[in-house]
C-alpha cells in the first residue's frame, strides 16, 4: 500500500539552468546554493549546503541541513518558490520520496513524504513544467510517478509501472533494474535506462496528470550486457546520450519528438584500448553549458574522468582522461558559471572540485575538497 506522511527528510537534484553568457551573473557572484547529499546517514553523512563562489571554485558556509541517507536529489520551481526532492529509505524495504521548501538561507523546510514498499529510488527527475516527478526504483524493478502541487506537496504515487527483462551478466542483470530517468526536451516523454534489462524504456508523460504510460515503441533494446545506466539530452535538445555501465560505452541517439523513438547513431568506448572492461563501471554524463564537451567517469578498473568533444553532428571525439584523485565517482555536475566540475566521490567520502578550461575542456584538480561520507549527489539551486 502506498501512503503519504509528513516527515523530516531530505530532497534533491537537478542542475540549475544558467544564461548562456561567459560572465558570472549577479546571483553567481553573490553565491548560488549548492546541495550535496550522502548515501550514509552516519557521522559525516546527511545533506549539506553551502554558497558557491564562481570566482575561485570554493564553497562557503558548508553545513549539514538534513541527517538522512539519500540516493538522489532533484530541484523544482513552482510559483516563485524552490523545492528540493530526495529519495531515501524510511524503513526496512520502504522507500521514501520527500519534498522540501528551500529557504533563502539554504535551510530545508519539510513539505511532505510519500512512500512505497520495496522502493530504492536510484534517480529522480521533475517534468519541465514542474507538475510531476518520475522516480525509477532500482531494486524492485518498477517506475513511479507523482503529481506536484503548487505548494510543492507530493501526491500519492499515481503511476506504478513494472519493467521486465534480464541480461547475460548474472550478478547484475538477473532482473530489471531501472537506474536513470530523463525527460524529453518537449516534455512529452520520459526515458528509463534499465541496467538489468538492457533496455531504455520509453513512456508518454502527462505532466498535468502526473502519469506515465508506455509509448509506441515502448523501449529501445540495447546490446546484451551493456547495462544502460543514465540518459542525458544534449543542451541543444537534438541528441541523447546513454552511458552504459557494464560495457563501458557511450551511445549517441537521435530521438523522435512525435513518437519518442530512439535511433542509435554511434557508440564510443569510455575505456582506453585494451582496458579491463569486465571490472569497470562507467557512469554519469555531464555537459558544459554550451554542450561542447561531455564528461563521464570510469570506476573500478580505473578511477578517472574521460573527456570528449561533441562534434557538429553529435559524435564524440576523445580529448583526455583526468585522474579522479578519489574513488567511485557517483555523481558529477558542471557549475552554473561553466568554470568547474564538481564530483561526488562515494568511497573516498568527499566532494572534489576540478577547474575546467572552457576552450579545451581539460580539467585540473583544485586543492580544496569537502568531506562528505558516502557522497552521492550534487545539485545547484
Amino acid at each position: 500500500m502506498l501512503q503519504t506522511l509528513t516527515r523530516r527528510a531530505f530532497v534533491t537534484t537537478s542542475v540549475l539552468s544558467a544564461a548562456a553568457v561567459r560572465l558570472c551573473t549577479a546571483e553567481e557572484r553573490s553565491g548560488t546554493l549548492v546541495y550535496m547529499s550522502s548515501s550514509d546517514a552516519k557521522a559525516g553523512g546527511g545533506i549539506y549546503v553551502g554558497r558557491w563562489n564562481a570566482h575561485d571554485g570554493t564553497i562557503t558556509g558548508y553545513r549539514r541541513v538534513a541527517d538522512i541517507s539519500t540516493t538522489f536529489m532533484t530541484v523544482n520551481r513552482r510559483g516563485g518558490e524552490r523545492f528540493l526532492y530526495a529519495g531515501h529509505q524510511t524503513g526496512k524495504n520502504i522507500g521514501g520520496l520527500s519534498g522540501y521548501r528551500i529557504a533563502p538561507d539554504g535551510d530545508l523546510q519539510p513539505v511532505n513524504t510519500v512512500t512505497a514498499p520495496g522502493a530504492s529510488f536510484s534517480h529522480l527527475a521533475c517534468d519541465r513544467t514542474g507538475q510531476c516527478i518520475v522516480a525509477p526504483n532500482y531494486a524492485a524493478g518498477f517506475t513511479l510517478s507523482a503529481k506536484i502541487a503548487g505548494d510543492g506537496r507530493l501526491s500519492d504515487f499515481i503511476s506504478n509501472i513494472p519493467q521486465q527483462g534480464s541480461g547475460p551478466i548474472a550478478n547484475r542483470q538477473a532482473g530489471p533494474h531501472p537506474h536513470g530517468v530523463a525527460i524529453a526536451p518537449n516534455n512529452r516523454f520520459a526515458y528509463i535506462n534499465d541496467l538489468g534489462a538492457d533496455r531504455i524504456f520509453i513512456f508518454r508523460l502527462d505532466g498535468a496528470a502526473g502519469t506515465i504510460t508506455p509509448a509506441d515503441p515502448p523501449a529501445f533494446v540495447m546490446p546484451a550486457g551493456s547495462g544502460p545506466r543514465h540518459l542525458a539530452f544534449h543542451p541543444n535538445g537534438r541528441w541523447a546520450y546513454s552511458i552504459n555501465e557494464l560495457n563501458s560505452t557511450l551511445t549517441l541517439f537521435h530521438w523522435s519528438a512525435q513518437t519518442g523513438a530512439l535511433t542509435d547513431i554511434a557508440t564510443t568506448p569510455t575505456m582506453s584500448s585494451g582496458g579491463d572492461v569486465a571490472h569497470n563501471r562507467a557512469g554519469e554524463i555531464a555537459f558544459d553549458r554550451e554542450g561542447r564537451f561531455l564528461y563521464c567517469c570510469n570506476r573500478g578498473a580505473v578511477e578517472e574522468l574521460p573527456i570528449f568533444r561533441v562534434g557538429p553532428d553529435g559524435r564524440l571525439t576523445f580529448v583526455a582522461r583526468a585522474p579522479l584523485h578519489g574513488t567511485e565517482a557517483r555523481h558529477s555536475v558542471v557549475s552554473p558559471d561553466d568554470g568547474f566540475l564538481l564530483v561526488a566521490n562515494q568511497f573516498s567520502n568527499a566532494v572534489s572540485i576540478f577547474q575546467r578550461d572552457r576552450g579545451t575542456g581539460l580539467l585540473s584538480l583544485r586543492s580544496q575538497t569537502y568531506p562528505l561520507r558516502g557522497a552521492s549527489c550534487i545539485v545547484f539551486v
